[in-house]
């Protein structure tokens, strides 16, 4: 073979490897992390196989919600094939509304549900919990590998924003958007549309207010009107909001988070017949949410509307039997209806399969006791109420910080109801104390003494605890603008020892903490507590807006101190 002869093939040989490079440049699939969840191993197969022909080389598999999630937690997945039944109760909008809520997948995060016909008009319907597509099966691999693309387009731009939305870097993410927009990028609408979210995340009304007022002067569209009456609620503009949520379904019924907001106005306004009819609504559009059943079963208990209390209460367990989001108030609730009633067997049953669901969670046999103490009352068993409710007196201080605030308010109704005044009002003083700030609480709370015939003793009570909190939290701010931080940290510790569930106590004394350091330097032992604090708040309330801004400060110290081990 001549010398050109094998230059002739080198170079064929060269050109060959090289157009193979570039196939596996262009092709969309080889670097992304694929999960597909389907509880029928067939199917696994067959979709993998697909994905694999569409050139896909990290593909996972998963045939139950629960290794899924594990699976999330683990890896960072840019796409998600999930079958609609999961069987055992189970779906696919379970995975994606648990994965959503505990911020597993990352934005640019690809989620397509693959269904039967049967199924479609649930899945489509559940506008909240949409995912970025759905197949119909039998599909083709050619239809699937266009929905695939034509998602991964979609998603692709916001591939900015996934470090900062998984490290719960909401400030980041907010100020990426900002820059998108107003450098006008081709998703400048999506973008916008996400900044607007990510403000109302962190409780930045005046911030949300002032971007959706902007665009709406661009143009009044319902997005842009729905974003700003949520701003307006959250600054308590209750008439502007209400009128805007009203306009929203004027012009489109289907809303669901409209009649959310309004659901919310009304029941501060104390309109409690008013807020059943628009959680009836958005129930009826959107059946597929936990919170909003129970919110519906508690507002028709309060208007006497047992019939549609028990069918909340009944869709919220079942929503919630294969759920993270299942907790112990559920079954209380459940439980309270049913005694409403008259069904005290029923009652009992729901007891009963509190202790069977959640055997394992020592909070969920503390509640047990409390419910069934009420049902022993209400049966005239004297003496057995008193034994269960002693059993909850003995663990209550040991759980008091993994109980919510349901569950407090569950127990000070067990035990007003058995004559033990001053410990219900010892635990809801103590509960108004850690929550001083958070409205509708207050007003639940508000609403239950009420309930029990104490309107006005209620009354004082809350306002006296909120008043003595805001008192405290003022005593350290003053010494912290007079410049003694010490003092000021001392006084915000021994406030954070006598509310150890107040968020807004604990941020004010990493926020002390902070600008002594600012100030005087380094103090080991009072940034590794600020430390642990930021820690705690960064996995109960990511969101808040104060610790959000602490956060971006901490990391702004820690650099500048170079102490890059104590990076959040």
């Amino acid at each position: 073979m001549s010398d050109l002869s094998l230059t002739t093939l080198s170079n064929v040989a060269a050109s060959s490897r090289e157009a193979s490079a570039r196939r596996q440049e262009s092709n969309p699939y080889k670097r992304r992390r694929i999960l597909i969840v389907d509880s029928v191993p067939d199917m696994q197969r067959s979709l993998g196989m697909t994905l694999t022909s569409f050139g896909a080389e990290k593909i996972d598999y998963s045939g139950r919600i629960a290794d899924a999630l594990t699976k999330l937690t683990k890896h960072d997945y840019d796409i998600v094939l999930c079958d609609f039944d999961l069987g055992n109760g189970c779906d696919g909008l379970n995975l994606l509304d648990e994965a959503r809520g505990r911020n597993l997948i990352k934005p640019s995060c690809v989620f397509i549900l693959l269904t039967g016909e049967r199924r479609a008009q649930r899945v489509t319907s559940a506008a909240e919990l949409a995912p970025d597509d759905y197949l119909l099966k039998p599909f083709t691999g050619e239809l699937l590998r266009q929905r695939l693309e034509r998602a991964m387009q979609r998603r692709a731009a916001l591939r900015v924003l996934d470090e900062a939305i998984l490290r719960h870097n909401y400030l980041v993410a907010i100020e990426i958007c900002k820059r998108q927009v107003a450098a006008r990028s081709p998703h400048a609408l999506e973008f916008m549309k996400l900044r607007g979210m990510l403000l109302l995340k962190i409780s930045d009304f005046a911030g949300a207010k002032a971007l959706y007022m902007d665009a709406l002067r661009i143009k009044p569209v319902p997005w842009i009107k729905l974003g700003l009456a949520k701003a307006l609620l959250g600054l308590k503009e209750y008439d502007e909001a209400r009128l805007l949520f009203e306009e929203v379904l004027a012009d489109n019924d289907q809303v669901i988070e409209a009649y959310d907001g309004l659901a919310r106005l009304q029941q501060l306004n104390h309109q409690l017949k008013a807020a059943q009819q628009s959680l009836t609504r958005a129930v009826a559009l959107s059946p597929m949410l936990v919170q909003r059943q129970q919110q519906l079963a508690e507002v028709a208990l309060l208007n006497d509307d047992l019939d549609a209390a028990e069918q909340a209460t009944r869709e919220a367990l079942e929503l919630a039997r294969h759920s993270w989001r299942r907790v112990p108030g559920h079954y209380a609730l459940a439980a309270r209806v049913q005694l409403a009633r008259g069904d005290d067997a029923a009652a009992l049953r729901t007891v009963e399969q509190l202790r069977r669901d959640l055997r394992d969670e020592p909070v969920a046999g503390w509640m047990a006791n409390v419910i069934d103490s009420q049902i022993q009352l209400k049966l005239g068993h004297q003496d057995s109420a008193s034994r269960l409710l002693d059993e909850a007196d003995a663990t209550f201080a040991e759980l008091a910080r993994e109980l919510s605030p349901e569950a407090h308010m569950e127990y000070a109704r067990a035990c007003h109801a058995q004559g033990r005044r001053e410990q219900s009002e010892t635990v809801l003083r103590e509960l108004v104390r850690n929550y001083h700030d958070n409205e509708m609480l207050l007003e639940r709370i508000g609403t239950l003494f009420s309930a029990i015939g104490e309107d006005e003793q209620g009354r004082q009570l809350i306002s006296e605890s909120v008043q003595a909190v805001i008192e405290l939290n003022n005593q350290a701010v003053a010494e912290a603008k007079a410049g003694r931080f010490d003092a000021a940290i001392e006084q915000f510790l021994r406030a954070a020892d006598e509310l150890p569930d107040n968020l807004q106590v604990k941020l004010n004394l990493v926020n002390a903490t902070l600008t002594l350091v600012h100030r005087q330097g380094w103090h080991e032992e009072y940034m590794r507590r600020a430390h642990d604090i930021m820690l705690a708040v960064r996995d109960m309330a990511p969101t808040d807006g104060k610790f959000q801004k602490l956060q971006v400060t901490w990391r702004q110290l820690v650099e500048k101190l170079g102490k890059p081990q104590w990076a959040l």
